[in-house]
């Protein structure tokens, strides 16, 4: 078995190490246009351009399947190349929206591909999928993430485990909900910041646009939204830089990205990452709760992102799932069995899911 994982960057490592010392022992190639400075041992590396198609067909050849984790900027041409390459692809890219527009396009060359490929979207709407398929149908899907540093720094709250231009996006990118049958977009520094409590303490949590293709998979459900969790007095700090015009596109907002990930970067902060989801249909409900720090160097953002990559891309690899097209993960959680197996991969990786509701 090999599997390709084309990006070098820090989550395509995690990913990398992670299918690496697994039992089925597959052999796993980093394909990327510069060789990391920390290959995980055991891994290949193969230098490639990713926006060349005839690069990314000669490295998919003989692949069982391929993981994308390249920079969001350049996600799209590096899955239509894969696409063209006719393999299986789980893509944990996040584009500003779902690449399902390129379905036909994967019909065509036979290629299977799961995107979306993460923790929340990812695993949440993994979830969302089996609770929909259980009920019939739901009423409701509500949805609470957050990684944060176990110890949060002062004034800011927080700290930076991804791009921070786009952890930026997250606060000024209109968040798409449904309430009461309608569809809403609204700002979320300006929207109303819910007090959430948990066994990990006390958060606000904010409207964010992680729904995504859960919108238009189940557009009977009136009532959903996602919130992305963070220590009180984080929000105030953002509303703060927002006011005085620091997350403008341009030199304001580069530099603010600039200077929060630097003196906020995650590496400096160790972190711990929530999960939540509640699904209802009537009086019926099913949730599941996820907790998870930082382990061994890697982050529990790193962890939980790229474990659920790893897990899907297995299950692509082994055959579990071959229907050509471009698919939201929700699409695995119509099979029982998928979700079994992605619960119980990320399982044994140390990431356990809880039950908190079932339906008998």
């Amino acid at each position: 078995m090999k599997i390709v994982v084309f990006g070098g960057g820090l989550q395509g490592r995690v990913i990398a190490q992670n299918l690496i010392v697994r039992k089925e022992k597959p052999e796993v190639e980093i394909a990327d246009i510069q060789k990391p400075a920390d290959l995980p041992k055991g891994v290949t590396y193969k230098q490639l351009d990713v926006l060349d198609e005839n690069q990314v067909k000669a490295a998919a050849k003989g692949a069982d399947a391929a993981v994308l984790a390249v920079p969001s900027a350049i996600a799209r041409q590096s899955l239509i190349n894969l696409i063209a390459a006719g393999i299986p692809v789980a893509d944990v890219c996040f584009t500003p929206d779902p690449p399902l527009d390129l379905d036909n396009k994967a019909k065509q060359s036979g290629a299977c591909c799961v995107v979306d490929c993460g923790v929340a979207p990812g695993l949440s709407h993994i979830l969302v999928g089996s609770a929909y398929k259980i009920l019939g149908s739901l009423d409701s899907i509500h949805i609470l993430v957050g990684g944060m540093p176990i110890a949060p720094p002062e004034v800011f709250h927080h700290a930076v485990y991804f791009n921070p231009r786009d952890l930026i996006a997250e606060y000024i990118r209109p968040a798409r909900a449904r309430e009461d049958g309608k569809d809403t977009d609204l700002a979320p520094l300006s929207a109303e910041v819910h007090k959430v409590k948990d066994d990990a303490g006390f958060f606000d949590a904010f409207l964010s646009d992680g729904l995504r293709s859960l919108l238009t998979s189940f557009p009977n459900v009136p009532d959903m939204w996602e919130r992305t969790l963070r220590w009180p007095g984080h929000m105030e700090t953002m509303q703060s830089l927002h006011a005085l015009g620091l997350f403008e596109e341009g030199v304001a907002g580069d530099t603010t990205a600039d200077t929060i990930g630097k003196k906020f970067a995650g590496v400096k902060h160790p972190d711990f990452l929530v999960l939540r989801i509640e699904c209802r249909r009537g009086d019926k409900k099913l949730a599941w709760r996820m907790y998870d720090k930082v382990t061994n160097g890697e982050s529990a953002m790193s962890r939980t992102t790229g474990y659920t990559t790893a897990a899907v891309a297995m299950l692509l690899a082994q055959k579990k799932f071959t229907e050509p097209g471009v698919h939201a993960p929700e699409k695995l959680g119509e099979y029982k069995n998928l979700v079994d197996a992605v619960v119980g991969d990320l399982a044994e990786c140390g990431v356990k899911v809880e039950e908190l509701a079932a339906v008998s």
